[in-house]
C-alpha cells in the first residue's frame, strides 16, 4: 500500500509551509492551500482559516524539542489527515488542528491579558460552529488529551474505547503518530540516506563485508533526539498499531487503513535508519555486526517478536517493552534510556527487533504483539 506521504514529500511539505510561516504578516490562506487545497464552501474556508490564525498567536514562536516552531506539527499533522482522506470532513481537519490544544496551550503559559484574547478569539471560533459540531469538537479534543496520571497505554485505550462512537478520532491520532515519527529526522542531508539498509544486512550475512559504511563520515554531535529517544518513540507505535488491530480498529475505513500502514512504515523506515547508523558509527566489526543479527533472527524465529516477554530471560531483549520502556517516571524512563544509550550492541539488537516487528505489521494483516492491552502491558509465556 502506498505510504500517504514519503519522506521527501514530508520534508518538502514542512519546508513549504515554515516558508510561509516565516512571513509577516502571515498569509493563513497560502497555508490552508498547502495543507487542503481542495476547494471548499467560504463558510469552512473561514473557520479553517481563523483557525490557524488562533493556533499561529497561540503558539508563536514556541519551538518543538528538535528546534521546528511548534505549529508546524498540528498544521502537518492536518496536512496528513486531508491526504489520506482525499478531502476530509471540516472536523476532522479541526480536531486535528486542536488536537493539542489542552496540553500545549495552558493559561500558566501566558502573560498578562494574552490568556483572556486567546480564549475569546478561541470562543469566536466555536460560536461559528453549529452548536452539534461545538460539542463534538469539544468533546474529541478532551477525549485526545493526555491526563497527567495515564500511562501511555491507559490514555490510548480511552481513545480507542470512544474510537467506538466517534471514530474519526483514530484517524487523528494516527496522523499524529506519523508526523512525531517523521518529524525525528529534521536533519535532510542524512548519512544513511544513501544506503539500503537491508543490501547491507545481506552483505554482512553472506559476505561477510559492509563495502558501503568503509569510508563512513565523522559523526555528527548529536542532537536532542539520540538513538534511545527514537527507538522509545518506535516502542510508542507499536503498542498503539497492537491495540488497533487488536480491537480491529486499523482499517476501519480506506483513510484509517493508509494512515497505519504509513505510521508502520515509518516506523521501519526510521529503525532501518537508526540500524544503519550504529553500524557506521559504534558497532563497526563486521564479525560482530552478523553474530547480533543471526542473534536477534533466531530471537524472533522463536515467536518472541509476537509477545510480551518477561525481564529476567535467557535473552537481552526480553522484557523490552516492560523494562526499558514502559516505566511509571520520567526519572525512571530517562535513567533506563541513558543505559540502552550506553550499549550500543543491546541498541543495535532493538532496533533489528523493531524493524522486524514493523515488517511484520505491514506483511501480516493479523500481526500483533499480544500482551498489550489498555490495562497494562502483560508478558506472555
Amino acid at each position: 500500500m502506498k505510504p500517504v506521504i514519503s519522506s521527501q514529500e514530508y520534508l518538502s511539505l514542512s519546508a513549504l509551509v515554515n516558508y510561509q510561516l516565516s512571513a509577516d504578516p502571515v498569509s493563513w490562506r497560502a497555508v490552508l492551500a498547502l495543507i487542503a487545497p481542495t476547494l471548499r464552501r467560504r463558510q469552512e474556508e473561514d473557520l479553517l482559516l481563523d483557525a490557524l490564525d488562533y493556533l499561529g498567536k497561540a503558539y508563536g514562536q514556541t519551538k518543538r524539542r528538535l528546534g521546528p516552531v511548534a505549529v508546524l506539527h498540528p498544521i502537518r499533522a492536518a496536512a496528513l489527515v486531508e491526504l489520506a482522506c482525499g478531502r476530509a470532513p471540516l472536523l476532522d481537519l479541526l480536531t486535528t488542528l486542536m488536537h493539542d490544544k489542552n496540553e500545549d496551550l495552558v493559561e500558566a503559559k501566558f502573560r498578562g491579558d494574552v490568556w483572556k484574547d486567546l480564549e475569546r478569539h478561541y470562543a469566536r471560533l466555536l460560536a461559528a460552529l453549529d452548536e452539534s459540531d461545538r460539542w463534538y469538537l469539544n468533546e474529541r479534543i478532551e477525549v485526545l488529551t493526555r491526563r497527567a496520571d495515564e500511562t501511555y497505554h491507559h490514555y490510548l485505550g480511552r481513545v480507542l474505547d470512544r474510537a467506538a462512537v466517534t471514530p474519526e478520532i483514530v484517524r487523528v491520532k494516527l496522523a499524529d503518530r506519523l508526523d512525531n515519527t517523521l518529524d525525528m529526522r529534521v536533519d535532510i542531508a542524512n548519512e544513511t540516506a544513501q544506503i539500503n539498509c537491508f543490501q547491507m544486512i545481506f552483505n554482512i550475512l553472506y559476505s561477510g563485508t559492509c563495502a558501503s559504511l568503509a569510508q563512513a563520515v565523522p559523526h555528527r554531535t548529536p542532537g536532542q533526539m539520540n538513538g534511545a529517544k527514537r527507538l522509545f518513540q518506535l516502542f510508542k507505535n507499536a503498542v498503539f498499531l497492537s491495540l488497533l488491530r487488536q480491537r480491529h480498529l486499523d482499517a476501519m475505513d480506506e483513510a484509517t487503513d493508509r494512515l497505519f500502514h504509513s505510521v508502520a512504515e515509518a516506523s521501519l523506515n526510521e529503525s532501518q535508519r537508526t540500524l544503519v547508523h550504529l553500524f557506521m558509527y559504534h558497532v563497526r566489526d563486521v564479525k560482530e555486526q552478523r553474530e547480533l543479527l543471526l542473534d536477534v533472527m533466531r530471537y524472533s524465529e522463536s515467536g518472541a517478536i509476537h509477545r510480551l516477554t518477561s525481564p529476567g530471560g535467557m535473552h537481552r531483549l526480553d522484557g523490552l517493552f516492560t523494562a526499558r520502556f514502559d516505566l511509571k517516571s520520567k526519572a525512571e524512563l530517562d535513567a533506563a534510556l541513558a543505559a540502552l544509550y550506553a550499549d550500543k550492541a543491546l541498541m543495535v539488537e532493538v532496533a533489528t527487533a523493531f524493524a522486524a516487528v514493523f515488517s511484520s505489521f505491514l506483511a501480516d494483516p493479523a500481526f500483533l504483539i499480544r500482551g498489550i492491552d489498555a490495562d497494562g502491558l502483560r508478558p506472555q509465556v
